[in-house]
């Protein structure tokens, strides 16, 4: 019998408020700004910004249940995040006071 070692997330232990708002960012930032980059909106969809530390804090809840258990986000995985980027977010989220 052959037994393989599971892969180890790219971000192992715990996450640094800098590691989770570089992902967001890179993932998020383009539509959930005070002034979105993406050609589709205007303003942040439901008007949640993601932009600070804060930001990410006041919108825990949903960042995790969007980003992290369900993949609904980014939309239509337009930023192709990693499930190793979503594990590392989901983590720093956990950590969370």
């Amino acid at each position: 019998m052959i037994f393989v070692a599971a892969a180890q997330p790219v971000y192992p232990g715990n996450t640094s408020d800098a590691e989770a708002l570089a992902i967001v960012r890179s993932h998020c930032v383009m539509c959930h700004a005070v002034k979105p980059t993406h050609e589709s909106f205007q303003e942040a969809p439901k008007n949640i910004i993601l932009e600070t530390i804060a930001d990410l804090k006041k919108h825990a809840a949903t960042i995790y249940a969007q980003t992290v258990q369900t993949k609904a986000m980014p939309l239509g995985d337009q930023t192709v995040i990693t499930d190793d980027e979503r594990a590392t977010l989901g983590r720093w989220l956990k950590e969370l006071p």
